[in-house]
């Protein structure tokens, strides 16, 4: 985690220096890390899918087998090893990601400068806002990704706004920043990923029927 910190750090001064706003500093490492990620972010939504059209495929399994379920888990673990399908790996970019932002976490709060932004003229990165204005943004940005699930409820839009509010509320303003441009970013995949054309050229999954038929 020491040599994450110290690169995070190094890269912040390193952009700072550049851009002489703090704002846009953690705009780019942002949207670095976020193109960096995106093609597991892609693998990360197809297998996402693959586990939907799975548990469509092991429902109609029990019907056909009139719930034996010997047979039912016989048939999934077939589709699943001739799919490769690893639930697991939807927790792969949450786990990549979290290294990430704890290193920037740290560099963030043990930043000694006293660069500005014109964008957040009110607060320093390293300083919580005190007008909690950054914390309440940041956790109502975190919210959008429940307005890209299929099906939507209250409880999930208002879990993730209320993480963010207790972490973020007297968090350093630039962890407040890159929370919600990540955020952003991440409804922006989501939308992208809905996209006709993105789906069927990068988001081919068989059906569940297909899934059943070729491991028949």
């Amino acid at each position: 985690m020491h040599i994450f910190n110290s690169v995070f750090a190094d890269l912040l001064k390193t952009v700072l220096f550049f851009t002489n706003d703090w704002f846009f500093a953690i705009a780019f490492i942002t949207l670095t890390i976020k193109l960096l990620l995106f093609p597991l972010s892609l693998k990360q939504q197809r297998t996402l899918l693959f586990s939907q059209n799975l548990q469509a495929a092991k429902d109609i399994l029990a019907k056909k087998f009139k719930n034996d379920s010997a047979k039912v888990n016989a048939a999934v673990i077939s589709i699943m090893a001739k799919y490769k399908i690893s639930p697991w790996f939807s927790y792969a970019v949450l786990i990549i990601q979290t290294p990430i932002f704890l290193s920037l976490y740290f560099s963030i709060s043990n930043l000694s400068t006293s660069i500005g932004s014109m964008i957040i003229p009110w607060v320093l990165s390293n300083s919580p806002d005190s007008f909690h204005v950054l914390p309440v943004v940041a956790s109502l940005l975190q919210g959008l990704s429940g307005l890209t699930l299929q099906e939507k409820n209250s409880l999930m839009l208002m879990i993730p706004i209320l993480i963010g509010l207790v972490f973020l509320w007297k968090a350093p303003a630039g962890i407040s920043v890159y929370w919600a441009l990540n955020s952003l970013f991440r409804y922006m995949e989501l939308r992208i990923f809905s996209w006709r054309a993105v789906r069927e050229r990068y988001l081919k999954v068989p059906s569940p029927e297909i899934m059943i038929r070729e491991t028949a």
